[in-house]
C-alpha cells in the first residue's frame, strides 16, 4: 500500500468508516447494476425485463451514493468489481444459459445474489462505531435488498405452489415434470399435444403397413 493510500485509509479510519468494507459494498453494487442490465436484455420475460431494467437503475443510483461517501470521507472507490459482485453478475449472465432454464431458476438466483448483498450490508453495519451518515445511508440500501430479497423469495413461493408434489425435487423424474409442466396444466396446449402425437403415431403405423 503507498503512502496516500495509507494516508486515506487512517483518515476514513479515525472517523469510524471501513473503507475496505464499503469499497466491497460498492464494487458489488455496480456488478449488480451490470449483471441486471444484462439480465434485462438477455430475458425474454416481459416481466421480468421490466423488473431488471429497474432494479439496474436502482442499483447504479445505490453504487453512486456510496461512492460518493467514500469520497467525502478521503477514500476513493474501488475501480474494479468485486469476486462476491462478478459472481452477481455471472449467474445472471452466463451467456444467456440460464434464461433458457425456465423463470424459476432465475428467481432463485436472484434470491441468492441478494442475499449475499444483505449478507455485506449486515457485515458493515455491524462496525459499532459507523458514522451516523454512513450508517443511514447503509441502512436504507439494506431494506431495500431486503425488500428485493423477500419479493423474489415470494415470487419462487408461488411458482413452487404451481408445480405439482411430483415436479419438486432435484431428481430426474421431477426435472422432467418440471419441464412438461407447462404443457401438462395447460388443457388447450395438452390437446393440442395429443392430437399431434396421434397424427403423428398413425402416420408411422400406415407407414409400416405398406412395406
Amino acid at each position: 500500500m503507498d503512502s496516500a493510500s495509507m494516508a486515506e485509509q487512517q483518515v476514513a479510519v479515525a472517523d469510524g468508516l471501513d473503507p475496505a468494507a464499503l469499497r466491497s459494498i460498492s464494487a458489488y453494487l455496480h456488478d449488480s447494476h451490470r449483471g441486471y442490465d444484462q439480465g434485462r436484455r438477455l430475458t425474454a420475460d416481459r416481466f421480468l425485463r421490466i423488473e431488471f431494467t429497474e432494479l439496474a437503475e436502482k442499483r447504479e443510483k445505490m453504487a453512486q451514493d456510496v461512492d460518493a461517501l467514500l469520497r467525502q470521507k478521503n477514500a476513493e472507490p474501488q475501480k474494479g468489481g468485486s469476486t462476491l459482485g462478478a459472481m452477481h453478475r455471472v449467474y445472471l449472465d452466463v451467456k444467456g444459459s440460464l434464461f433458457g432454464q425456465g423463470r424459476r431458476r432465475v428467481l432463485r438466483e436472484v434470491v441468492r445474489g441478494e442475499t449475499a448483498l444483505e449478507d455485506a450490508y449486515d457485515e458493515v453495519l455491524a462496525a459499532p462505531d459507523l458514522p451516523a451518515e454512513a450508517r443511514q445511508l447503509l441502512q436504507r440500501q439494506h431494506r431495500q435488498v431486503r425488500a428485493t430479497r423477500d419479493r423474489y423469495a415470494a415470487m419462487l413461493d408461488d411458482e413452487d405452489q404451481d408445480m405439482p408434489p411430483e415436479a419438486r425435487g432435484p431428481g430426474l423424474i421431477a426435472r422432467f415434470n418440471r419441464m412438461t409442466h407447462p404443457v401438462t396444466s395447460n388443457p388447450i396446449l395438452s390437446a393440442v399435444v395429443v392430437t399431434a402425437v396421434s397424427v403423428l403415431t398413425a402416420k408411422l403405423l400406415r407407414g409400416r403397413g405398406l412395406r
